[in-house]
């Protein structure tokens, strides 16, 4: 039991060291001339428009489709980021986590709707 409390304190400083290393990350996403800053807390830190022709009415739908084009790439590269930190401080691939944890489904009974 004494070395499964040490592997639970182990990885909770591990977790804490993660914390602390995507705290302070700020995520730039760049799409169509129009540019975004957000925290790795998920806060707004800028917003820019360096193309100045989106600002037209006749270029409404373009200047939307770039605002939601950059949260996307920026929820993006927030995972790439997230994913390679934990690979490097946790020791192990967050996307490979449902493998580990679950062995493919494996181990599971025989349960209709997993099938």
């Amino acid at each position: 039991m004494f070395d499964n409390m040490w592997d639970i304190k182990n990885m909770i400083t591990k977790y804490k060291k993660l914390q602390d290393a995507l705290k302070n990350t700020i995520i730039r996403a760049k799409e169509w001339g129009v540019i975004i800053d957000i925290s790795w807390e998920m806060k707004v830190k800028d917003v820019k428009i360096e193309d100045e022709t989106l600002l037209s009415v006749a270029n409404k739908a373009q200047l939307e489709a770039a605002i939601k084009n950059s949260f996307i790439k920026w929820q993006n590269k927030a995972q790439e980021i997230a994913a390679q930190k934990t690979k490097e401080i946790l020791g192990f691939d967050p996307n490979d986590l449902m493998s580990m944890m679950w062995g493919w489904w494996g181990w599971m009974p025989n349960i209709p709707w997993l099938n």
